[in-house]
């Protein structure tokens, strides 16, 4: 989910721009969500054979669950993507504060906002390209640790009260880019055991990381002090966290090839 954080963002603003209310952006969420589910329900027939499609009683799915949960990579991926989401979420909970009260520019909201976030599509896009030959390890673990770097860059800049718009862009920038080729791939590494459950695994897999990563977003979001300091500080924080769940995945064995 690179950029699921995003578009609801521009959607939201859209309606609000438009002359909406803050009530419209969820009116207009679940009317878009009903398309959707008709759309699937009437166009999306089942693929499986009768043979291959499994049941679904309580005790089958909580089975799948345990089968998830025992594997390594699966929890150690799923738990380092919605501790990268708590990053991104705390972001989107708080860009607006931060053009508004720290840099006095609301206008430039927009510009900024669609700037930054067009280099999550981007890493997801090189992503693949450069899956192939590099593998999703080499790529994910250096993509982490090129965001841990640049978050802590930036956190550095912020406490020297340094920031200003331009480092705030261009930083902010760079960190979405080291997300969206960490993320796409930390998505498919937690599926590779999953074949066989692909479809229970990924749902409580997506619950985690989206339900995990907007707690932990919250909570950095409250903690706005009309600096960028506490931004910067929980995205370090969730990125060497991320970190450590990785090398519970691979036990410790970082930036293989496959």
């Amino acid at each position: 989910m690179p950029s699921g954080g995003v578009h609801p963002n521009a959607f939201g603003q859209g309606v609000l721009s438009a002359g909406g209310s803050w009530r419209m952006i969820f009116w207009g969420v679940a009317a878009i969500s009903l398309v959707v589910v008709a759309w699937f329900w009437l166009r999306m027939p089942e693929t499986l054979k009768p043979e291959a499609r499994q049941s679904l009683h309580p005790r089958r799915i909580v089975g799948d669950y345990k089968l998830m949960l025992g594997d390594r990579t699966a929890v150690g991926y799923t738990i380092a993507t919605a501790l990268l989401s708590g990053g991104l979420f705390g972001f989107i909970g708080s860009v607006q504060q931060v053009m508004e009260d720290v840099f006095h520019r609301p206008e430039l909201l927009t510009i900024i906002f669609a700037a930054v976030a067009s280099t999550m599509a981007l890493g997801s896009f090189l992503n693949s390209r450069l899956v192939m030959k590099l593998g999703t390890r080499r790529i994910s673990h250096s993509a982490l640790a090129g965001l841990v770097v640049a978050s802590g860059v930036h956190l550095g800049v912020a406490l020297a009260d340094l920031e200003n718009l331009w480092t705030f862009a261009i930083l902010q920038a760079l960190m979405m880019g080291c997300f969206g080729l960490a993320t796409s791939n930390f998505s498919a590494m937690a599926m590779e055991k999953m074949g066989a459950i692909a479809g229970t695994a990924s749902s409580l897999q997506g619950f985690v990381s989206t339900m995990g990563g907007a707690l932990i977003g919250a909570y950095i979001g409250q903690q706005f002090n009309g600096t960028t300091v506490p931004l910067y500080g929980g995205f370090l924080l969730m990125g060497v966290l991320a970190f450590g769940a990785v090398l519970f995945a691979e036990r410790g064995r970082l930036f293989r090839p496959t």
